[in-house]
């Protein structure tokens, strides 16, 4: 299952498809201060497998970020780790990292570690490698008091093994809006859904349109909508449908999805709620859509959107973006799930190689909430872990959207990356395709995905 943010050729070049990168670390890049997380790492557990010539050992990591605005950052995080250890990590990027762990494991030349960007696949390959579990060489316990809830869940086997290690972050459940212009017409950020809803109304009434979607995506055209679904599931039914739901517990017409569908109907086809409406919807690239909200006269007030958005802002709003939008959090819903859910996403690491005692050190020190200060400065990367030091990030806007996933109630993958590619990467996207499109009604819509979810 392939997440929909890698599969767009118009997404920036760290999630595009191509070339592999090979990056090797020989001790640091400077002196950076020793995280915390040193304290754990014994010189005994230094002397076991992987160990190098160094003395310290050698662990090999595999990943799907190419870039050196992603890889760099990845670097100097664990720069102090290497100095402090004698470990020698080599990072390897490749943009084909679905085939490519794949082929590697099932050749017998799996690396030590795998930083996966899909839980599915992780869990795919941890059904081919029988790795260790997380538990059988990390405190479990240490690890998930540490985390925002639900992303340890997103690695967790059918058996309740967890495997996947939580890396990286990202959050979609993200309202942003123009602040200038915001302040200039009075309106007030919504903190509630019902709240949300008389913004809309005012803004309408205003003479102004509340919304900017944009769907189009090439062949990869729907997930906008799906991510949508998927907010209203976790708002309206909380976390134990939705994970039904994306197992299948429950049928794809069921009810409550319906429901699902249903209240985002209401967004979307609301009188002027939306700029160019529904043919406006499938026909503006996903990454163009907010740009109206920063013209002098905003074409639309509101985007709801995943942390990855700003990078598509025009460059004189990236230039001072804490000054020119804000980030706030797309509201729960007052009748729906008592809570505060966000709808989220990141990357796992996967241990391999249980022998390499060096790779289990290196697991351990990126389990912490400690780890990862200069990955935060270089930009592009949020923890996972609820005490992480806020200000180590580079921006006001990474601490807003941090700040959203730490006072999560629970954090829920998105459905359609966790679903049988047929249904997520399939009959899900092109079903609300033809929903929004008028080929077919919801009912209609809900039955044919139902169908073609596959029967083993």
């Amino acid at each position: 299952m392939v997440g929909c943010k890698r599969l767009h050729n118009d997404l920036p070049e760290g999630r595009k498809r191509g070339t592999t990168v090979t990056r090797r670390r020989s001790g640091a890049r400077g002196w950076l201060p020793v995280l915390a997380a040193m304290s754990l790492l014994s010189a005994a557990c230094l002397q076991g497998g992987g160990a190098g010539e160094g003395g310290g050992g050698a662990v090999k990591v595999l990943g799907g970020f190419t870039q050196p605005n992603e890889v760099d950052p990845y670097e100097a995080a664990f720069a102090a780790f290497e100095e402090e250890t004698g470990i020698d990590v080599t990072y390897e990027g490749s943009r084909e990292f679905e085939t490519l762990i794949t082929t590697r494991v099932q050749g017998n030349d799996a690396p030590d570690i795998a930083i996966f960007p899909q839980p599915g696949l992780l869990l795919d390959i941890v059904d081919q490698a029988d790795p260790p579990a997380l538990g059988d060489y990390l405190d479990i316990n240490a690890v998930t008091e540490s985390l925002i809830p639900g992303f340890l869940e997103a690695g967790t086997s059918e058996d309740g093994q967890a495997y996947g290690l939580p890396v990286k972050a990202t959050f979609k459940s993200v309202l942003w809006y123009p602040v200038p212009e915001f302040e200039e017409a009075g309106y007030a950020v919504p903190e509630t859904y019902a709240e949300l809803q008389a913004l809309e109304d005012q803004i309408i009434a205003d003479g102004g349109t509340p919304w900017c979607i944009g769907m189009e995506a090439g062949d990869a055209t729907g997930w906008v909508g799906t991510d949508w679904i998927e907010e209203y599931m976790l708002r309206l039914h909380g976390p134990e449908v939705y994970d039904q739901w994306v197992t299948h517990e429950i049928p794809f017409n069921d009810p409550q999805v319906q429901e699902a569908f249903e209240a985002w109907g209401e967004l979307w086809q609301k009188e002027g709620n939306v700029m160019g409406g529904a043919q406006g919807m499938l026909s503006v690239p996903y990454g163009d859509s907010p740009t109206p909200m920063f013209e002098e006269e905003p074409g639309c007030w509101l985007h709801r959107q995943g942390d990855f958005i700003a990078s598509f802002f025009p460059e004189d709003v990236q230039g001072d973006l804490s000054a020119n939008v804000g980030a706030a959090y797309f509201p729960a819903m007052e009748d729906g799930f008592d809570g505060a859910p966000v709808l989220g996403g990141g990357d796992l690491a996967l241990l391999l190689n249980e022998d390499n005692e060096a790779a289990k050190q290196f697991m351990e020190f990126m389990s912490t909430a400690d780890f990862g200060a200069e990955w935060a400065a270089g930009g592009g990367w949020l923890s996972p872990h609820r005490e992480f030091d806020a200000s180590s990030y580079a921006t006001d806007i990474q601490r807003q959207i941090a700040e959203i996933g730490a006072n999560a109630d629970v954090v829920r993958f998105d459905a359609s990356d966790l679903m049988p590619g047929a249904v997520g990467a399939g009959s899900f996207w092109s079903g609300i395709v033809d929903w929004v499109g008028g080929q077919r009604d919801v009912q209609q819509v809900l039955d044919d995905i139902e169908q073609s979810w596959p029967s083993s």
